[in-house]
């Protein structure tokens, strides 16, 4: 017999619900960007007066907002290790993954193979693209963003794990926050933060219901934390 775990449909839910509003928001980004283009985008973010009074701010959310992130997922998979608890050990290693196969390998490989300058190495006046092909170069690792990929894996499995609205819609912001940091230090376009989003979706969807469903819906069952039970 086919046990169904209680979190499934739930997690299915929420992962379509979540990569909606992404996709909204790069929706957005892709109208601004054929209204305004991308390097005029970066310029108007950037030489703007509430970023340049607030740099340092910036450059502390940019530096230090991805963290936070990592020490939840890492503490989760200590207390599932210590304490037996298979879900919360599935969840981090599927987070794990998500940004492995995201975040760093197509996120990577990507900046490697097409060599886009950062706006802020670009030689062309006004922040125009320069793209020379392959490179180790990290001053021409501008597409896509890794930031943004990673964020946004990061958003996507705190969605999965928290079930209050208002905490996943905190988690949406602050997402679009840091990519919003990327393009205010001129550090990459916002074609680069919609592609990051775009690959970051892509693996949390691979790995969710590729990888972490199938094994949810394993017998036997196995408690889930408190705040997952109910509709």
């Amino acid at each position: 017999m086919t046990f169904q775990h209680p979190v499934f449909p739930f997690l299915v839910r929420r992962l379509g619900r979540v990569s909606v509003a992404f996709l909204a928001l790069m929706a957005l980004g892709l109208g601004a960007i054929i209204v305004f283009g991308d390097g005029e985008l970066v310029t108007r973010v950037h030489f703007s007066i509430w970023v340049q009074r607030n740099y340092e701010l910036v450059r502390v959310v940019t530096d230090y907002g991805l963290y936070p992130f990592y020490a939840v997922f890492l503490g989760m998979f200590v207390y599932g290790v210590f304490r037996s608890d298979p879900w919360f050990k599935l969840m981090a290693q599927a987070y794990g993954i998500a940004q492995l196969v995201g975040s760093i390998a197509l996120v990577r490989i990507l900046k490697m193979a097409v060599g886009r300058a950062r706006p802020d190495a670009t030689p062309l006046p006004g922040f125009e693209s320069q793209w020379i092909g392959f490179t180790w170069d990290p001053k021409f690792h501008s597409f896509p963003s890794g930031h943004t990929a990673d964020i946004v894996t990061s958003a996507v499995f705190m969605a999965l794990v928290v079930r209050a609205p208002w905490a996943v819609a905190l988690f949406l912001v602050w997402a679009l926050l840091l990519a919003f940091t990327r393009l205010a230090l001129a550090k990459h376009y916002p074609t680069d933060a919609i592609v990051g989003a775009a690959l970051a979706l892509a693996a949390c969807y691979i790995v969710v219901r590729g990888w972490l469903n199938p094994r949810l819906e394993r017998p036997p069952p196995f408690p889930v934390p408190r705040w997952w039970q109910g509709g």
